[in-house]
C-alpha cells in the first residue's frame, strides 16, 4: 500500500493559484499570472494569493464578472474602479482588506493600476468556482 501524499500549504495555494488563472484565462482575461505569496501572523506562516496589478479596464472587466455593478462612465476614476471591484468581492462573498491604487510610468505615460488584495486559499476557490459558473455571485452553490 502506497503511502498517503503529504502535501504543504504552499503545494495546495500553488494549485489553486493555478486553477484560478486557468479560470481568468478561459472567462477571456488577459493578465499576468497570479503568485503564491507566503507571511506570517503571529507565529504562523499564512499562504496566500495574489493576483497581479491590474489595468482599469481589465479591474472593471474582473468587477462585472463577479456579478459586480459597473458604472455606465466611460472614463472613470481609479478610484471609482477600486470600489467597484472591492464592491463585487463583497458580494461574491469574499472579504478582504480593500484595493489598492497605483501610478506607474513606464518612459513618458503614466497609467493608474489597482492591486487586489491577497485572498486566502477559500477565497481563491470561490473565485474559480464562480469565473467557472459553478457558483453564483451569491451563496447558491451548483456542484462542480
Amino acid at each position: 500500500m502506497a503511502a498517503p501524499l503529504i502535501r504543504t500549504p504552499h503545494q495546495v495555494t500553488s494549485d489553486i493559484r493555478l486553477r484560478l488563472d486557468d479560470a481568468l484565462r478561459r472567462a477571456g482575461f488577459d493578465a499576468e499570472p497570479s503568485v503564491v505569496t507566503v507571511g506570517e501572523v503571529e507565529g504562523v506562516k499564512i499562504s496566500r494569493v495574489r493576483i497581479p496589478a491590474l489595468s482599469l479596464s481589465q479591474a472593471r472587466w474582473l468587477a462585472g464578472k463577479l456579478g459586480g455593478q459597473v458604472s455606465g462612465t466611460a472614463q472613470p476614476t481609479a478610484s471609482v474602479v477600486r470600489k467597484e471591484l472591492d464592491g463585487a468581492l463583497r458580494a461574491a462573498g469574499v472579504i478582504a482588506q480593500p484595493s489598492e491604487v497605483v501610478v506607474t510610468t513606464l518612459l513618458t505615460r503614466r497609467e493608474n493600476k489597482l492591486i487586489p488584495p491577497s485572498l486566502s486559499i477559500g477565497q481563491v476557490m470561490r473565485l474559480a468556482m464562480i469565473l467557472e459558473g459553478c457558483l453564483g455571485g451569491g451563496t447558491d452553490e451548483v456542484s462542480c
